[in-house]
């Protein structure tokens, strides 16, 4: 497996002594590709009219999420799921389109059950409309499923895993317990994610060369649970 980590990008800028950020975190090689970038990740809302994009980040794409009408990053406000939200992604992708491609640069959406792009058939919309621009999908499979959706996790798995991982540019592969009504990631291991189930999906849907991105915190320990 190609395996990255996701580093904050706070602790990187001490470590090479920056006196600031540039994003909010760089996708990293670890093991025999260790110092490759793969993404830079923009933290917040697109769909926030205060929210600005800064396309010189590192790595030739970047990680984003793909928004949401609600007020907070992961608020429940059906308007996203709607046409008006489907509107702003569109006219937001609509704008920054000619930027990418003059700075050779590729946004990534990463979706999520509250946002915009929140399910399987979301996704496959999205990149049929916008097949041949500068966007892709950089998938968290968990970040897909709701709190009820974990009494058929091991079905809402194989339909995300199989359907996506093909087109996607990354999965982003994190565990996850129940925090409320959301779900708050954690490393691999340390939730309630069935490993069985994930490994056989990968296995039988990720590209090879799949880039395969993880949480910063016991990297080791979470190779060893994906590697089994």
């Amino acid at each position: 497996m190609n395996i990255y980590v996701h580093h904050d990008a706070t602790a990187l800028a001490r470590l090479v002594g920056a006196t600031h950020p540039c994003c909010e975190g760089v996708f990293l090689g670890h093991g025999t590709i260790a110092g490759e970038v793969l993404a830079s990740f923009a933290d917040g809302n697109p769909l926030d009219e205060t929210w600005a994009l800064d396309v010189e980040l590192p790595g030739p794409r970047i990680v984003v999420w793909s928004g949401t009408l609600a007020d907070s990053l992961f608020g429940d406000e059906p308007r996203t799921w709607m046409r008006a939200g489907r509107d702003a992604l569109r006219e937001f992708c609509d704008a920054a389109a000619p930027t990418l491609v003059a700075r050779d640069r590729t946004l990534a959406f990463r979706p999520h059950a509250r946002h915009v792009l929140s399910d399987v058939q979301g996704c496959i919309s999205f990149t049929r409309e916008r097949s041949g621009q500068p966007f892709e999908l950089a998938v968290g499979p968990t970040d897909l499923l709701t709190v009820p959706m974990l009494d058929d996790i091991a079905d809402h798995l194989g339909r995300i895993i199989a359907t996506l991982a093909p087109i996607s540019s990354m999965l982003l592969l994190h565990d996850v317990v129940v925090d409320g009504d959301l779900l708050t990631p954690v490393p691999l291991g340390q939730g309630i994610l069935p490993r069985d189930v994930l490994r056989s999906l990968l296995a039988e849907h990720a590209p090879a060369d799949l880039p395969i991105v993880l949480l910063p915190r016991s990297i080791a320990e979470q190779r060893a649970w994906l590697d089994g």
